[in-house]
């Protein structure tokens, strides 16, 4: 694609969604921590805190934190593995496993997280390895979902748990209908300052385009038990512009 395209162009999927989501949090690495609490006001600090509560992650739990980014989720969960449990998290910008190094290594809780290159359609750890995955704002960009959501079932043992969070569109219209207009027309306009050289579509004009796509809280959970996965639920926050997902993996 050339730059002169228009911003809300659509993208291909899988191919060329694989090869444009790297690139684009390369882009807005540098600033991501700060535009999700400008572009939340500040209710990301809330979903976190529903997620350590319901999450499930136990002590002692080996863990992947598939989508790590800027090590947000690893580190919160570090917290819940205590000295005895370890935090592996894997993503595929390398710009953002930079800023997610420096801030770990700020941090006391730095031995029990491993930070490292990796792609959610094709984990490379070998099968029942973790007690536990977990995921925050990831499954939206991913190439192929139901191979996404395989591959964290494959690396979860048997009776592990699995937590997904990431928008959602809320179920009532009243609620909606702003929700989407803000997606559509304010969250673009934040991120005009974002360096756009060589992205097919403007870094925060993506994230409409994304949740347009994805599937609503109902079909993610059934994808989700395709996948492998039981005791299936979910949790509608704030209105219901983001969802919880939480489940075990399948005994064998």
């Amino acid at each position: 694609m050339q730059r002169d395209e228009p911003a809300d162009k659509v993208l291909e999927p899988a191919a060329a969604k694989e090869k444009f989501v790297p690139s684009l949090f390369d882009r807005i690495a540098v600033h991501y921590d700060t535009m999700n609490l400008v572009m939340t006001a500040g209710v990301w600090r809330y979903w976190q805190r529903v997620f350590r509560r319901s999450c499930g992650v136990e002590a002692g739990a080996q863990v992947l934190d598939v989508g790590c980014g800027t090590a947000e989720l690893s580190l919160l969960t570090s917290e819940l593995v205590g000295p005895r449990g370890h935090v592996t998290g894997i993503d595929v910008s390398s710009r953002m496993l930079e800023i997610a190094e420096r801030k770990v290594g700020a941090s006391p809780l730095r031995d029990r997280i491993t930070l490292q290159w990796g792609d959610a359609l094709q984990i490379q750890f070998p099968p029942e390895r973790f007690d536990a995955a977990v995921s925050a704002f990831v499954m939206r960009n991913v190439a192929d979902l139901d191979r996404a959501l395989a591959e964290i079932a494959r690396v979860v043992r048997p009776g592990g748990r699995v937590a997904i969070m990431e928008l959602s569109q809320p179920p009532a219209s009243i609620i909606r209908a702003p929700f989407m207009f803000y997606f559509r027309r304010i969250l673009p306009l934040l991120g005009l300052w974002a360096d756009r050289a060589g992205l097919p579509v403007a870094p925060y004009a993506w994230l409409p385009k994304s949740l347009e796509t994805f599937p609503g809280a109902e079909e993610l959970a059934e994808r989700m038990r395709r996948a492998g996965m039981v005791d299936v639920r979910f949790l509608r926050l704030t209105a219901g512009i983001v969802c919880l997902h939480l489940a075990r993996v399948a005994p064998v």
